[in-house]
């Protein structure tokens, strides 16, 4: 067995061990010489940069690493800092890579061309082959790339408008509505990366979505419910007449609303009830009559209520609510004239307990046509004038603009320091009338104002001027009674005194109101002032003064209220006119 077995080794000698070692000796060679051309090509790097080197068609070949790296600076520097500009649909932006973390790296590069030792197979692969073009080997600060990215945001982002519609003239108008605009800012800052240095403009990536209601969405709910609505008018027949409501009755009537992310469409039938007054007007009804409380025979009478016939508000709106979402061929109902009641009774006014005069007041004024016309037709507003419990008089109000066209002639009146006429003038001896009736009745002053100058035909303190569009003299009804008015004059005439009263007819709140003493303090005195001109008018001189007084309210003899009042007069100037 032996001997079999060392017939079958194989001899060292023989072919196929001569193969191996010839292969195994070849790849030792190679591997030598590799090394050597390796460590050559390191060794051959350093002093200066291949002489083919170039970075993106800078040529830096032949020179020291230092140099190189100055040569990309002033070749690449500049390109590398230029802006980029993102572009959008509508609008764009610049970003300047330096200040979005955008840099080369001179050094890196250079090394990366050739320049410089190093062990890096692909650099001593250049220096080997001598040099060629490469790209630069840049610095991406990523954070501060998406931070500058997200910074242009606004420049490209809209937010969504939903569509809304619109009644005008009788037809919907529907805008459009938008959708929302967003920047898609990693993919945008991946396109500022990859375009730098080789384009000046990238598209932004923007996202777009659609808001909760479309113009397709508003243009749908027309159809469907606001064409229907508006295809033709309604009318209400009665036995006196026809009620028509126009589609522009019925769109005005009518409110789109977007609540809860879908349109609706409600149309008030009290809308259309407003509406529907001046065709109701022409049927010529003869409605109810309310009762009212007037001066016969200088005392206040009752004219009591009537009921008449009229068109109830709720029938109305019963038989027209169905009628709004029937199709434009059935519009059409018959609606009852009915009885119908007095809204102030006959009743009503004998609660009012008008009876007896609980305030009056008179001031009389020197002879002057212009006060018997201004003061009389004032006094004719205000008669008769009547207020339920809780309602405010106006005296401006009342009368109305002081002009000829209501009657009013030319008076003086106070402007400023001195005195000028206007149409209206003493018109405010009717207001220190009416404060110091209802003063004494015990009503509630709402608003007064004293005269900036003191008259002495007036009490000091206690009077009140007015002034269409800025000074008014309001009172109110604070009782549970009812309050009527009662004003005359007695006119001026040559060498006479004219006069204006004021009655407060009601029932008695307080036992008495009195007013104290007017007690008077401060006196200052006015200048001596020469005018010139054909608008001067003399004027006497009077002082001015504080005044003070309280309005006392009683319960049998007692003192149960007090309002204290205060007012400050200024100097009257003498006016002279050269």
């Amino acid at each position: 067995m032996s001997e079999q077995q060392s017939h079958d080794e194989p001899d060292e000698s023989t072919p196929a061990m001569s193969r191996t070692r010839k292969i195994l000796a070849g790849s030792m060679l190679a591997l030598v010489v590799a090394a050597g051309v390796y460590i050559g090509g390191y060794f051959m790097a350093g002093d200066h940069v291949p002489r083919n080197a170039s970075v993106s068609g800078v040529p830096i070949g032949g020179v020291a690493p230092e140099r190189a790296a100055e040569m990309l600076r002033d070749g690449l520097g500049a390109k590398a800092a230029d802006d980029i500009t993102v572009e959008g649909e509508s609008s764009s932006a610049t970003l300047t890579p330096p200040a979005a973390g955008l840099g080369i790296d001179y050094a890196a590069t250079v090394r990366r061309a050739g320049g410089g030792k190093s062990w890096n197979p692909a650099d001593i692969w250049q220096v080997l082959r001598g040099g060629s073009d490469i790209d630069p080997v840049v610095k991406i600060d990523e954070e501060k790339l998406l931070a500058a990215v997200e910074a242009l945001a606004p420049k490209f982002e809209r937010d969504s408008a939903a569509a809304t519609i619109k009644l005008a003239e009788g037809k919907p108008v529907i805008t459009d509505s938008a959708n929302q605009i967003d920047l898609d800012v990693q993919t945008t800052a991946d396109r500022v990366r990859d375009a730098w240095l080789a384009e000046d403009t990238v598209q932004a990536e923007l996202t777009s979505t659609a808001p909760e209601l479309t113009t397709e969405d508003a243009k749908e709910f027309v159809e469907a419910k606001v064409t229907p609505l508006l295809s033709g008018p309604i009318t209400l027949t009665t036995e006196k007449g026809k009620i028509p409501l126009t589609v522009n009755d019925l769109a005005a009537a009518s409110t789109i609303s977007d609540d809860g992310g879908a349109f609706s469409i409600l149309t008030d039938p009290l809308k259309l009830w407003s509406a529907a007054q001046p065709a109701i007007k022409k049927l010529e009804l003869t409605g109810p009559r309310n009762a009212s409380i007037k001066l016969s025979g200088g005392k206040p009478a009752i004219v009591g209520s009537k009921p008449g016939e009229g068109i109830d508000k709720d029938a109305f709106v019963k038989t027209i609510t169905p009628l709004i979402e029937k199709p434009s061929d059935q519009r059409t109902a018959k609606l009852a004239i009915n009885t119908q009641q007095a809204t102030f009774s006959t009743a009503d006014a004998q609660k009012m307990g008008v009876k007896e005069v609980i305030g009056e007041f008179t001031t009389g004024y020197p002879h002057a046509n212009y006060r018997n016309v201004n003061l009389t037709r004032a006094a004719a507003s205000m008669n008769n004038s009547f207020l339920k419990p809780g309602e405010t008089f106006s005296l401006n109000g009342t009368l109305g603009v002081r002009n000829a066209a209501n009657g009013y002639v030319d008076g003086w009146v106070i402007v400023g320091d001195h005195l000028e006429e206007q149409s209206g003038g003493g018109i405010s001896q009717s207001a220190t009338t009416v404060f110091n009736a209802i003063f004494f009745a015990g009503l509630e002053d709402v608003e007064h104002h004293p005269h900036t100058m003191y008259f002495d035909r007036y009490p000091a303190g206690r009077e009140a001027t007015v002034y269409y569009g800025s000074l008014d003299l309001r009172f109110r009804n604070n009782t549970k009674y009812g309050v009527l008015l009662q004003a005359y004059t007695n006119k001026s005439s040559p060498g006479g005194r004219g006069s204006i009263t004021v009655r407060v007819w009601s029932t008695k709140t307080w036992t008495k109101v009195t007013s104290t003493n007017l007690s008077k303090s401060n006196f200052t005195t006015g200048r001596t002032i020469t005018r010139s001109g054909s608008q001067c008018n003399e004027q006497s001189a009077s002082r001015g003064f504080d005044v003070n007084y309280a309005r006392l309210f009683y319960r049998g003899d007692t003192v149960a209220k007090r309002e204290n009042f205060f007012w400050r007069y200024r100097p009257t100037d003498r006016i002279i006119c050269e």
